[in-house]
This record gives C-alpha cells, sequence and structure tokens, in this order.
C-alpha cells in the first residue's frame, strides 16, 4: 500500500549545518536529510524548509525553499 507521505526516513543523517545563499548573503542551514549530493534542510531564520545540492565550498547550492516539509520531501525524493 503506498504512502500517503514522503518517506524521507532512510535518507535521514546525523544533523550537520551548511551555508546556503539567499538574496543578498548567506545563512546556516539546518542539512537533515541526504541521497547522494542532494541534502533537506531546515532554514530555521525563514521557517522554510528546503532542497539544495552540497557544493564543494561546505555549502549549500541552488536551494530551492518551500513552504512545508512535506512539500520539501517531495521535492528532495524526486531529486536524481
Amino acid at each position: 500500500m503506498p504512502l500517503d507521505y514522503p518517506d524521507i526516513v532512510p535518507c535521514l543523517v546525523l544533523p550537520f549545518e551548511r551555508t546556503c545563499p539567499h538574496e543578498t548573503g548567506r545563512y546556516p542551514a539546518l542539512v537533515f536529510a541526504r541521497r547522494g549530493e542532494y541534502v533537506l534542510y531546515a532554514d530555521e531564520r525563514r521557517r522554510e524548509y528546503g532542497v539544495a545540492r552540497l557544493d564543494g565550498d561546505a555549502g549549500l547550492g541552488r536551494p530551492r525553499q518551500f513552504p512545508t516539509l512535506d512539500h520539501a520531501a517531495r521535492e528532495f525524493l524526486a531529486c536524481e
């Protein structure tokens, strides 16, 4: 039976912080799930969730933010 919610449990990692670009600056983002180069993170300052690629500068590249964890998690699981 298919789940009604995105199952991110297999992707959960020990949370770690990375910097994320937004508009004119960078801010800390809490990463809590990972699939290859893609991560699911929380932007505590803006109270949003996002999906991004880990970049070589210990940051997040090309972030996409969403108002709910459900929406961000579905986008995260669709990344390849």
